[in-house]
């Protein structure tokens, strides 16, 4: 069976010597970790936010304390607005999406058509009996200022300003963006933007703006997920920068992941315990009843994470009322909370063509900052519209 402590090893077998050694000493100065931090006030609540909880984690073990640290707030004049914010929800343009056309008739003769292909996912699946047993994290010290304010997901990079790392840069500045959440590995490549990160990591951080890295872990081999997503960590610059945080976005099998709660555990607590007190977000789904009373396992993140980063693509329903509910449950695990809001159309999917208006977006960013959300972004860069890069850099959130 593979266990927490072979995770050395196992970072070593993959290439991953920086990260190696950033776990040996996280190993060896804090060990694993865990839960807490009060839920984050509005940004607008005065004084420094260093918030500290304590959560259980197992019947039988105490509960660890960690402590979360979000900074003051400041104040800004906001930019001018495309639009006033609106008093109540906004029109939702091309809802409801029109019903899909009927397929055509079967040609005599013809083979039925064929299915749509099912998502990639890894070819060899590590079974349930050899996932590491979850064992108590202890507890560690972790700065949220990366995620406070206004955000944009990079996806694919080349996608992005013709992958242009002085535009891109120039753009976030001038939409007063915080931070930038940027793909860099999966279970597929591994840790593939150390290239990138080079240019794109030290001109932001010279514009002030944070980085995250992101990645796709599809749990077929949660060990070799926190590899390559500690490799991201581990990465410097060659004038010593790193990133800010990294986020890991939890899908569904839907997507071709092996979701499971003990999986889910498995990954991140080797994750936490090579990252010591480096941010770590989970971007989860939203808490939907489905999913706040099914089997998404945001307890058990909770137990390792930093913060939480819910997916609020609202589509065509109220994305004030999607925030409200996202940030009042994910507030009761002691965690943060950053939201993610819709900037693409969902006409690929068979749903609303129309991408959400500079008036929903600024709805949104106004029910995140209301509901005591630290911050909010948008997905996704490389197909958000004028209106919504105009939304977004006009709305004044403090950080």
């Amino acid at each position: 069976m593979r266990r927490p402590g072979l995770v050395l090893a196992a970072l070593i077998g993959a290439g991953g010597v920086a990260a190696a050694a950033m776990a040996a000493t996280a190993a060896t100065s804090t060990g694993p970790r865990p839960p807490a931090a009060a839920p984050a006030p509005p940004p607008a609540a005065a004084a420094t936010r260093a918030v500290t909880t304590t959560t259980a984690v197992s019947t039988t073990t105490a509960a660890p304390t960690t402590t979360t640290t979000l900074p003051p707030p400041t104040t800004a004049a906001p930019a001018a607005l495309p639009v006033p914010v609106p008093a109540s929800a906004p029109a939702l343009a091309g809802c409801p999406p029109p019903p899909p056309p009927p397929p055509p008739p079967p040609t005599p003769g013809s083979p039925p058509p064929a299915p749509p292909p099912a998502p990639w996912h890894p070819t060899q699946l590590i079974p349930d009996a050899e996932i590491p047993a979850e064992a108590p994290p202890a507890p560690w010290t972790s700065d949220a200022t990366p995620i406070v304010g206004k955000g944009m997901w990079v996806w694919q990079l080349p996608r992005t300003e013709g992958g242009d790392v002085n535009a891109i840069v120039a753009k976030a500045a001038a939409a007063g963006l915080h931070q930038l959440w940027v793909r860099v590995g999966d279970s597929q490549a591994g840790f593939y933007a150390q290239w990138d990160l080079d240019l794109l990591v030290p001109a932001a951080h010279r514009a002030g703006i944070s980085v995250l890295g992101w990645g796709f872990p599809y749990l077929y081999d949660p060990v070799a997920d926190a590899v390559w997503s500690l490799e991201a960590l581990a990465w410097t610059a060659p004038d010593g920068q790193r990133l800010d945080g990294f986020s890991a976005d939890i899908e569904r099998p839907s997507e071709g992941v092996d979701l499971s709660a003990s999986r889910v555990a498995a990954y991140l607590a080797t994750l936490r315990e090579g990252a010591g007190d480096r941010l770590i977000v989970a971007t989860v789904y939203p808490p939907t009843n489905g999913n706040w009373y099914g089997d998404y396992p945001y307890t058990v993140m909770a137990r390792y994470v930093d913060a939480f980063a819910p997916m609020i693509y609202w589509e065509c329903t109220d994305p004030a009322a999607d925030t409200t509910l996202a940030v009042a449950r994910l507030a009761t695990l002691h965690r943060p909370v950053h939201v993610i809001g819709q900037a693409f159309s969902n006409a690929d999917i068979g749903g609303r063509v129309p991408p959400p208006s500079a008036a929903e977006t600024e709805w949104f960013l106004h029910s995140a900052q209301r509901d005591g959300a630290t911050g909010a972004s948008l997905w996704v860069w490389q197909s958000a519209t004028a209106d919504e890069w105009a939304a977004i850099a006009g709305y004044g959130w403090p950080g």
